[in-house]
């Protein structure tokens, strides 16, 4: 008698144990889906990020509007990336992201850019954003510029930029490379990268 006390109070234990492991992962969930951005919060967002120019015509401006433009560019890629304010949206959500960036660029470089600002987590099935650092070197001020373009084949255009800031004993250096495809009279960039 007194062995199936101790068999019926362990399975009391271990009955209790799974239930409190299964409350602590139902918790971790709602606390997930809580933060997590769905798509129509996002398009909120999207519809007020207009999208930079992207006419031919970018192509052919003075260097100084072309490193405006370019930053523009930047700066709408950053504010897409990072709009779903949590750092975590859905799978829906994603699918408006790629759709949103493709805008601008190749469906194979918006994939890119994804890769490198988010990673899905299968336990939540969401994507959550690896870092809010990612493409700032180009938002920054630097003291010189160089800028070189190139038409490597017929409907395609490279530019090649280069800035510099000089300190006391140090010299800052950020270079920049981006490619464009020509499609109807429109730009898609399919490479856009940046480091310093």
């Amino acid at each position: 008698m007194r062995m199936i006390g101790i068999a019926l109070m362990a399975t009391a234990l271990l009955l209790g144990g799974c239930a409190q492991q299964k409350s602590v992962q139902n918790d971790t969930k709602m606390q997930t889906l809580q933060k997590t951005v769905g798509r129509d919060r996002l398009l909120h967002t999207f519809s007020q990020i207009a999208p930079p120019p992207m006419g031919k015509e970018m192509i052919d401006q003075q260097d100084d509007q072309l490193i405006t433009w370019i930053k523009q560019v930047d700066d709408w890629t950053y504010r897409v990336l990072s709009s779903p304010v949590t750092g975590e949206m859905d799978t829906y959500a994603m699918r408006e992201m790629r759709i949103h960036l493709t805008q601008v660029y190749s469906a194979d470089m918006a994939e890119r850019l994804i890769t490198g600002f988010y990673r899905y987590d299968p336990t939540s099935t969401t994507y959550k954003a690896n870092s809010t650092r990612a493409m700032l070197n180009l938002r920054s001020e630097w003291g010189q510029y160089e800028v070189r373009k190139t038409q490597p084949a017929q409907g395609q255009y490279k530019i090649w930029l280069q800035g510099a800031t000089n300190f006391d004993h140090a010299r800052s250096v950020m270079h920049h490379e981006s490619v464009y495809q020509v499609k109807e009279n429109r730009l898609i960039i399919t490479e856009f990268k940046t480091t310093a």
